[in-house]
């Protein structure tokens, strides 16, 4: 990778290439013509820089965001957009709710109303966020307030979650998606193809195919949504579609969600316990797992898809701040947990006894 000269490198260089017999120093006349120039020659330098990084997906991401998007464009991936959470709350009173109007959590969030709903008593109102993104997924009971009066309407309550709110797709899963498209060989409707076009739908954070998974002529898609969460059947149903418009005609295919598989820890640590910080660094250990055992093909992974007991109290020592522990159990056993495509590993109960 060309690296950009410095602008005191290129006056060096300068002034060695001077066949001038007068002195050299600062302030003298030669210093100051080629001092300018080495300025102006260094900004090209490091343009030069910016532009070898924009030319390959690895480093385009440093020069800016919108060049890693318009490399992967070249091949027909697109960064997903973000996305709007919806879902339904419970009204209660005697009036008529307009598509619309606002209602917000304690925080601040607001949601609208999708239509125009007539409420005698109580009602079911189904809304949707007024800003994208995975923030507007909140949970049940949050949505209690009513910015704006609404005649006849008394209280308001989302009996359960918001969903299918997700952020912008990262430049770490756009050049992801686009690495797995120019390195699988994706053709005629085989297991990769299937994959990416899993892949292709906002809200779907990673995904796997199992062809021939219940005899010739069916294929199963587990994907997972961008949270790294059980995916809805919503967006289920949305990514089914997109197979079936893209699809070669014949096999039969199902989409399925993986499933949680919860991780229980129990240890005994010496020395303090940052607790915190080490459920954070399980949390993104398990989602990093997440990604391989659903972006990479079993036999390539062989090993690799399983939480082992050793880099959990890895973990411990690193995040935590242990001084060393003992009786490490994963789901009350002393080995490591295996994986399959349709697991889904998620923090359960931490037990740690300090000795």
């Amino acid at each position: 990778m060309y690296e950009a000269r410095t602008q005191e490198e290129i006056l060096r260089e300068l002034q060695a290439q001077s066949e001038s017999p007068q002195a050299k120093f600062e302030g003298t006349f030669e210093y100051d013509v080629l001092a300018s120039n080495s300025i102006e020659f260094a900004k090209v330098e490091v343009e030069l820089e910016q532009a070898y990084k924009a030319a390959f997906a690895d480093t385009a991401a440093e020069t800016g965001s919108e060049y890693l998007a318009m490399r992967a464009e070249e091949m027909g991936v697109i960064r997903k957009a973000a996305t709007y959470a919806h879902g339904e709350v419970t009204v209660m009173g005697t009036g008529t709710v307009l598509a619309g109007s606002i209602f917000t959590t304690m925080a601040g969030l607001r949601f609208a109303a999708d239509e125009e709903v007539a409420v005698s008593g109580s009602g079911t109102v189904p809304v949707t966020a007024v800003e994208v993104g995975a923030k507007c997924n909140v949970v049940a009971g949050t949505i209690v307030n009513i910015p704006m009066n609404i005649p006849g309407i008394s209280s308001v309550v989302n009996e359960e979650a918001m969903h299918d709110g997700y952020d912008e797709e990262s430049d770490d899963d756009l050049l992801a998606r686009y690495l797995l498209k120019v390195r699988t060989p994706a053709t005629s409707g085989n297991r990769f193809h299937y994959i990416q076009w899993a892949l292709e739908v906002e809200g779907v954070g990673n995904a796997d195919c199992i062809p021939i998974w219940a005899g010739p002529g069916t294929v199963k898609v587990i994907i997972v949504d961008s949270n790294q969460h059980e995916a809805s059947e919503e967006l289920l149903a949305t990514v089914y579609d997109h197979i079936e418009e893209v699809r070669p005609v014949g096999p039969a295919v199902t989409v399925v969600s993986a499933h949680e598989l919860a991780l229980d820890i129990s240890v005994d640590a010496l020395g303090t316990v940052d607790e915190e910080a080490f459920r954070d660094a399980v949390r993104t250990y398990l989602s990093e797992l997440v990604k391989k055992v659903l972006f990479v093909s079993k036999a390539i992974l062989k090993n690799k898809a399983q939480i082992t007991r050793n880099r959990i109290g890895s973990i411990l020592i690193e995040k935590g701040g242990a001084f060393d522990y003992r009786n490490l159990r994963l789901n009350g056993l002393e080995e490591n947990i295996g994986l399959d495509a349709e697991d889904l590993p998620v923090l359960g109960e931490v037990t740690i006894n300090v000795i």
